[in-house]
């Protein structure tokens, strides 16, 4: 048994015990190594001498995916990038919107130019992060991946730190979906006073 099928296994037994609770329900040939390899792995947490709490799941996702973190390995890359899509949005109204994205699913969507294209996929591999070109995996994808999308050109501007596409292409953006970027555009509005007269309330389409 794994410690993963061990850790679904105690979630359903008890949310905390004890290293005694824990070897008298278990058998095992040493099993404050068992306790001790499973805390270093995130599936338990020490709270006290001898006593443990059982990591629920939405606690490990989090703990294995650093948003801020996501955007560090762009940054270091070293070669031309420009946030896009959401990422743009997200960037400009200073982390004030999100949408679509949680921490079980995060995709980073990054233009790069058409002739680095096979540098960032060698980047990202070496890196362990899972990405696709365009937006249509060849695998299911989870936790943070990006979404590469190649280009001849690239225009961008730098916004706390970060490469993004400009805030006109970002504005034009969120106007082709406005029933989920109707609220970003008021941000937007309001940071960079556009006089777009935005509001929360999307059009309604055709009675």
């Amino acid at each position: 048994m794994s410690y993963y099928e061990l850790w679904a296994i105690l979630a359903n037994w008890k949310s905390e015990f004890s290293a005694n609770d824990f070897a008298s329900a278990f058998s095992s040939p040493d099993p404050r190594k068992v306790l001790s390899d499973m805390t270093a792995k995130g599936l338990l947490e020490r709270t006290g001498r001898g006593r443990y709490r059982v990591t629920t799941t939405s606690e490990y996702v989090r703990s294995k995916y650093n948003i801020a973190e996501a955007y560090d390995v762009i940054k270091n890359a070293g070669l031309p990038y420009a946030l896009t899509d959401v990422d743009a949005v997200f960037v400009w109204t200073r982390g004030g919107y999100n949408a679509n994205r949680f921490f079980g699913s995060y995709p980073v969507y990054v233009k790069v130019r058409k002739g680095d294209l096979v540098k960032w996929k060698a980047y990202l591999a070496a890196a362990g992060k899972n990405y696709a070109v365009g937006t249509k995996p060849r695998k299911t994808l989870y936790g943070i991946y990006y979404f590469l999308f190649p280009t001849p050109r690239l225009e961008s501007e730098m916004v706390g730190g970060l490469s993004v596409e400009p805030l006109k292409t970002v504005v034009e953006f969120c106007r082709r979906d406005p029933f989920t970027y109707s609220p970003a555009l008021e941000m937007l509005d309001s940071i960079y006073s556009l006089g777009l007269n935005a509001s929360y309330a999307a059009p309604l389409g055709p009675r």
